[in-house]
């Protein structure tokens, strides 16, 4: 029990460290499908076979000719892409129809912040052990936004039709497989993937919220009920607190806020100046960085419509990259500069997340003695049969093998989420 509970805080200290130094704007994708994928892998399935060249596949409905203006992400090369906005990046591996003539790309690095990857699950004890439930409208939004009202930090679909809530204790046991598996589209939105045969696709439970309070170096702020779209008459606010930096640096990975009326204000959060001001229709630049390491931004979408939404990371500067400031770089008026503009903020304690990694070597030095501690009163401990597996169960060796029957979970005990629908 000793044991158990010093690995429990142990994990929590880790994965906590791993959510404070993870690097979200080094992703390739920020769409749950990968639509954006602008990468170099030119490979696909798990055996590695080479894509075919964009421009030699006339033959095909997609190729170099169909997308002129690159708009897609098609060319003179054999790059995975996903110009039909199915549930992942793929490429031609055939010239002719006959057959398997396409496959999917397996793309570490095309994963949107959030998302943890594809993970086997044997059934029983299911992969993350919080609430279930099952829904024939289930999309990758609705899991999380039900998980996280059930106070949840992580959110996991699978089979398509099926959702699982768990915390770190879950995430720390799950046994990683090829994104390639998870390809089972989701019942509510067939363009998302909701996992797999026996497999799940694991998600932060944080994506889409509004109301947040970030410590981190570096993060991503998505659109309200990411990937999702956001709704209308929505209001939402983040306070960003970037440790140890006097700048911070904005990145637009999308943009997509369609409605004049669609505002994105960002402010000074010590002093409440006002220092950008998109509206919807409007173009911001790739990356802009703004003179203060403590930011607010506030989200306000008009009451009639809503829009597909936004992924905007940031990452704070140190002093000597803070001479830069907003400027105007297209024909509308983007940013607003003010010395007198106030506004009320939501205040929050700020930990430094450099004491992270005291509190890693803490717990390392305390798990050491606990164990040394225990394997000299119990040297029994220490002969167990590292050879000892997990056996699954009749009813989940069943279960992995009805694909065509869309999946059953029936050996998981679960409960509808129509009311969360």
């Amino acid at each position: 029990m000793l044991v158990e509970m010093l690995w429990l805080l142990l994990l929590d200290i880790v994965l906590y460290v791993r959510s404070e130094v993870a690097h979200p704007e080094l992703s390739e994708c920020f769409t749950v499908n990968g639509r954006d994928y602008r990468g170099t892998v030119s490979q696909a399935g798990p055996e590695g076979t080479p894509c075919l060249y964009w421009n030699q596949t006339t033959q095909h409905l997609y190729n170099a000719q169909s997308d002129p203006d690159g708009e897609l992400g098609l060319g003179n090369h054999n790059y995975c892409r996903n110009p039909d906005a199915d549930v992942q990046p793929w490429c031609y591996v055939s010239e002719n129809e006959e057959g398997i003539y396409w496959k999917y790309c397996d793309i570490p690095s095309c994963h949107m912040p959030g998302y943890l990857g594809c993970f086997l699950d044997f059934g029983t004890p299911p992969a993350l052990s919080g609430a279930s439930g099952t829904s024939s409208k289930l999309t990758v939004q609705a899991c999380i936004r039900y998980c996280r009202t059930k106070g949840y930090q992580y959110a996991g679909v699978e089979a398509g039709y099926a959702c699982f809530c768990g915390d770190p204790s879950d995430v720390g046991t799950l046994q990683p497989t090829s994104s390639s598996q998870c390809d089972q589209y989701c019942f509510g939105k067939p363009n998302e993937i909701c996992g797999g045969d026996g497999k799940i696709s694991v998600y932060s439970a944080w994506v889409g919220a509004c109301h947040e309070n970030l410590t981190s170096c570096s993060g991503v702020l998505y659109s309200p009920d990411f990937p999702e779209e956001y709704g209308p008459g929505v209001s939402c606010i983040w306070d960003i607190l970037s440790p140890g930096s006097t700048a911070v640096e904005l990145q637009f990975h999308i943009f997509q806020i369609p409605d004049p009326k669609d505002i994105l204000e960002v402010r000074d959060g010590a002093s409440g100046t006002l220092l950008m001001k998109i509206q919807g229709g409007q173009k911001p630049p790739s990356s802009v960085t703004l003179p203060t390491g403590h930011l607010w931004f506030h989200f306000q979408s008009d009451k009639e419509f809503g829009g597909p939404g936004y992924a905007i990371t940031y990452r704070g500067l140190p002093n000597k990259l803070t001479n830069s400031t907003p400027t105007k770089e297209t024909s509308h008026e983007l940013y607003l500069v003010s010395t007198n503009s106030t506004f009320e903020h939501y205040s929050t304690e700020h930990a430094a997340s450099s004491k992270a990694l005291l509190f890693l070597a803490a717990a390392l030095v305390l798990l050491a003695v606990c164990i040394g501690i225990i394997i000299w009163r119990y040297p029994s401990w220490c002969s167990k049969n590292p050879c000892a597996m997990v056996q699954p169960t009749t009813c989940s060796m069943l279960y992995r093998h009805k694909k065509e029957r869309m999946g059953d979970l029936t050996c998981v005990n679960q409960s509808s989420m129509k009311s969360l629908l």
